[in-house]
């Protein structure tokens, strides 16, 4: 009867030790099937995109587990309410990387939290202090490099290249400006003669600058080329002849343009007309004078011949 019991005693404690470490199996099962979401790398999102969440080039920054730190800080958004938050010191090139897990839109239980913080995750009531949601979070930290990674360069092959033909230019045509009118007035008349030159010009693409006039005449001491910006000169011919005056334009560009024909003109200056008059003497003339020198002054040769007719 006592074997019995000793054997009934055993089985049971068998029974409960098998159904322990099953509850347990069970339980550390369940507590390690949580797996952590997985995070981009720091390096070389910060060199590719600023943080959409936050970007500061300096400025001092709170890392959680670490406390306030110097240097530039960039905060990502991901998916399910997770964060990225990549730190760079001011000085050394070893930066902080920063995953935020939102435990609380995962749906973790107090165990599941419980067993992550125990292999090195930090728990957050609220992200507010970062400028995140209020909500619960689990963070790790891990170390990146600030540096820029140098491209692996790929070597490509050369290809042949083609010589191409140079292509010469077509040349634009210059845009157009000449001399269009001279007029003058007047354009005859007895010397000394003062004339009046009016003169126009076109240019295609500004104002005429300048006008320079050539008189064709330099008497009196004048200028015979004359330069000014207006369009109106005058000129005076002291000398009786035939002139030719004609007028060239300066355009925008610098250019002096004329008009041939339609810019020049022609003057005739004539000379004053003499008037024949009879003078008195300033004596009568003698008897026996030449009655050919008495003839010779008229009219008044015939009245003296008259009046003193030789006898």
């Amino acid at each position: 009867m006592s074997k019995n019991n000793n054997s009934v005693k055993n089985s049971i404690i068998v029974i409960l030790v098998v159904a322990s470490v099953l509850f347990l199996g069970n339980s550390i099962s369940a507590q390690t099937t949580v797996n952590p979401p997985s995070f981009p790398a720091c390096n070389p999102k910060i060199f590719n995109e600023r943080g959409d969440r936050a970007s500061y080039e300096t400025g001092v920054h709170g890392i959680p587990g670490i406390g306030n730190l110097e240097g530039s800080d960039d905060v990502y958004s991901l998916t399910a309410g997770n964060f990225l938050q990549c730190f760079c010191p001011i000085s050394g090139s070893t930066g902080i990387q920063t995953n935020w897990w939102n435990i609380q839109r995962a749906g973790l239980t107090d165990d599941e939290v419980a067993t992550l913080t125990s292999s090195g995750w930090i728990y957050e009531g609220s992200g507010l202090g970062w400028n995140l949601f209020d909500e619960k979070y689990l963070v790790k930290n891990e170390n990146f490099s600030c540096q820029e990674p140098t491209p692996t360069p790929t070597l490509t092959p050369v290809p042949t290249v083609t010589p191409t033909p140079t292509i010469t230019p077509t040349p634009k045509p210059e845009p157009e400006s000449r001399c269009v009118s001279l007029s003058i007035s007047p354009n005859d008349g007895t010397a000394p003669l003062t004339v009046r030159f009016n003169g126009s010009g076109f240019n295609e693409d500004g104002n005429i600058q300048r006008h320079r006039f050539d008189f064709g005449d330099s008497s009196g001491g004048q200028t015979q080329v004359w330069e000014q910006d207006g369009s109106e000169a005058y000129h005076r011919y002291e000398y009786a002849g035939t002139y030719t005056a004609s007028l060239s334009v300066k355009d925008s560009r610098g250019n002096w343009r004329d008009g041939q024909s339609d810019c020049k003109k022609t003057i005739t200056v004539r000379e004053q007309p003499r008037v024949l008059g009879a003078e008195l003497p300033s004596q009568l003339p003698k008897a026996g004078a030449s009655l050919a020198f008495i003839g010779g002054i008229v009219p008044l040769g015939y009245y003296l011949y008259k009046r003193f007719k030789i006898v």
